[in-house]
């Protein structure tokens, strides 16, 4: 794990010499006395560079004075996969503790801004990266479902470098469960500003980042969904000057506005003046859904997925199990936590050759992909091209199919065969049109009333800069909200590779299953080891760190079922795992549809992904007045968090690629 170093920490005289109280500014080289430069908001007055700001700083700058009221300040994330590199998670999560004086990622609370309150979040990038963990998503929920229950507008300042690795797939989970929450307050007639600093990228972007109905952001801050590293590899060429900075994402159609630091503070309370939502009967969430509360069960809220399973009864029930099953989870990793003794169903890390030998047969050529499942079940198929807008993706097959008489609508990835079919499907990674296609599809299937199945086997998305100039951000974001409120079922099978949030993009469903030798991960391994083992030759064992298996996702609640896979993959036995992967999306469809409303759906479908998450109160710090002063201006703490070294932000950009 990179060192964090503080550019802005006074530093002892050492014999001979003086305080360290200058910095040299990465803009223009110019030397900045640290003083003013933090009078100034740490703006660089020679050359406009906005230097990075801990949460703390930034809530004082832009709210009014003393009206934050923090809360959900003791959440503390817990270990979910006991995760490890060098050193295990808990130590890395204690370190960043120490060295920043937060809990987690985010700071979360209520506040006026020119006298209107808000809900608001402030993202933290000197925790971690400001990665997503199980914390972040907690906390970007409630203030969504605050905001919805009070009216109130939701104001999200983001700082990340996407979904945090070491809690695997329960970090990419928290991108439905922010994007359902976000997309209900939407409903409700709620509004949303989203703020993005430097550096917003990953998961982040892919999720609640992209999907403000204002997207504001600093000057010349780093935006964007794969690391310009990443992307450079892909086409072997060097990117446009600019590429992924805010003036980029602003001249391409995704920003609404660039703002300097020191005018952000009136612009907010001029775009909030004209955003508020309109005054009405404030109905709390949970009574809307018939959810007396929320509570935390072993880290977890698991009062949604309880409250569903009360209300929808033995209709609906298999569709709230998963969201039960995690809390049950979460439960047992509260438990352990002290001993980090595994829960019996999570079992022992494989071995690193077990691990990867699933990637290894997850990524085999002869895998059946959407094209070869429908031919091997005889479908009726009318497929739908393009997305309306720029183009048709390869990568993604969409259409309306009949399968043994049962009309449905299939979204699936599709990789090609050889090195020819391969470069017209992208290798399986899909660009925005993809997303936007699949969106299309999902809308037809709600129109008439047909469930949906979508089949995944993706190493991501397509991480090139003409995905990222198309939006690919904002595509999987948007792809993924609207699942969430999808009025018709929705089932989904991992074929082969579940590659972050490209994978996720058209995987949010009601039920989620695998094939036996299928992965779901929040990174790749190769992306992984390259960024925490630091050579993606270790990519066995960021595979067995992840626990990405069918098996392991299974135990962790993320998929509901593996269906048995062939020893060898022939034309015989393609056809035979076609019809077991058809039975099971059938018998869940059966379920599915017997419900006698399936806006009820909805409610289930929101208790499962709302439950996602491993963490815990902390006991809260006894800090007294002067203490809680200290905190607030950063002065107990033993790293200011104005900077982070050049090495972190390095391997963000050279190595992000998906959530």
């Amino acid at each position: 794990m990179p060192s964090f170093r503080n550019p802005f920490k006074r530093r002892k005289a050492t014999p001979g010499g003086a305080p360290d109280l200058w910095l040299r500014c990465p803009g223009c080289s110019e030397l900045l006395f640290k003083k003013s430069l933090e009078k100034g908001l740490r703006v660089c007055t020679s050359c406009g560079h906005h230097f990075r700001v801990p949460a703390r700083e930034r809530i004082v700058q832009l709210v009014d004075e003393g009206s934050f009221q923090e809360l959900d300040a003791s959440l503390v994330s817990l270990d979910p996969i006991v995760f490890s590199d060098s050193k295990p998670y808990p130590e890395r999560a204690a370190t960043a503790r120490k060295l920043t004086g937060e809990r987690d990622a985010a700071i979360r609370g209520t506040a006026t801004i020119g006298g209107i309150e808000v809900s608001l979040v402030v993202m933290d990038f000197f925790f971690m990266g400001g990665s997503m963990g199980s914390v972040v998503g907690e906390k970007v929920a409630r203030a969504a479902e605050l905001a919805t229950e009070r009216r109130l507008p939701l104001l999200i300042v983001s700082a990340s470098g996407g979904a945090r690795m070491q809690e695997g797939t329960y970090a990419l989970m928290q991108l439905p469960k922010t994007l359902a929450a976000i997309a209900r307050l939407k409903a409700s007639g709620g509004t949303f500003v989203s703020l993005l600093t430097d550096p917003t990228t990953g998961g982040t972007i892919a999720s609640f980042g992209a999907l403000g109905d204002v997207n504001v952001a600093e000057p010349n801050a780093l935006i964007g969904f794969s690391g310009a590293r990443v992307s450079a590899g892909t086409i072997g060429d060097e990117l446009p000057a600019g590429f992924q900075r805010s003036e980029f994402l602003l001249e391409t159609g995704f920003l609404d506005a660039i703002v300097s630091r020191g005018a952000l503070r009136p612009w907010l309370i001029r775009a909030l003046s004209l955003l508020q939502p309109l005054p009405a009967p404030a109905v709390p969430l949970y009574q809307q859904i018939n959810i007396p509360g929320v509570g935390l069960i072993g880290g977890v809220v698991t009062g949604v997925a309880q409250g569903a399973g009360t209300m929808i009864g033995s209709v609906l029930a298999p569709v709230a199990s998963a969201a039960t099953r995690v809390a049950n989870r979460a439960d047992q990793i509260l438990e352990n936590q002290l001993d980090r003794h595994l829960a019996p169903e999570l079992g022992a890390h494989l071995a690193e050759e077990e691990a990867w030998s699933h990637v290894r047969r997850a990524r085999e050529v002869n895998r059946p992909r959407t094209a070869e499942f429908l031919e091997a079940l005889n479908a009726d198929f009318v497929e739908l091209r393009g997305d309306r807008r720029a183009g048709d993706d390869g990568a993604i097959v969409a259409g309306i199919a009949r399968i043994d008489g049962r009309r449905i609508v299939v979204v699936g990835t599709q990789k090609g065969r050889d090195t020819e079919s391969n470069i017209r499907r992208g290798f399986g990674m899909p660009h925005p049109e993809g997303y936007r296609k699949a969106e299309r599809a999902f809308e037809l299937a709600e129109r008439l009333h047909l469930p949906v199945l979508t089949l995944v086997d993706t190493p991501g998305a397509h991480p090139g800069p003409e995905s990222e100039q198309r939006g690919i951000a904002e595509a999987i974001a948007s792809a993924i909200s609207r699942m969430t409120q999808l009025r018709t079922p929705i089932v989904t099978v991992i074929t082969g590779e579940g590659g972050s949030g490209g994978a996720l993009g058209i995987a949010a469903g009601d039920r989620v299953y695998a094939l036996e030798h299928a992965y779901y991960s929040v990174i790749s391994p190769e992306g992984c080891a390259a960024i925490l083992f630091r050579t993606s030759e270790k990519a066995p064992a960021a595979a067995r760190a992840l626990r990405i298996t069918a098996s392991e996702q299974e135990a962790l609640g993320v998929v509901d079922g593996i269906i048995p896979e062939p020893e060898t993959l022939s034309d015989e036995s393609t056809a035979t795992l076609a019809r077991s992967i058809w039975e099971t999306a059938s018998a869940a469809f059966d379920e599915l549809e017997a419900m006698k409303d399936l806006g009820e759906l909805l409610t289930a479908r929101y208790a499962r992904y709302r439950a996602f998450g491993a963490f815990d109160e902390a006991p809260a710090k006894k800090r007294g007045i002067t203490g809680a002063l200290r905190s607030i201006f950063g002065l107990d703490r033993e790293l200011v968090r104005a900077g982070v070294g050049d090495d972190w932000i390095d391997e963000i950009e050279r190595d992000s690629a998906g959530a």
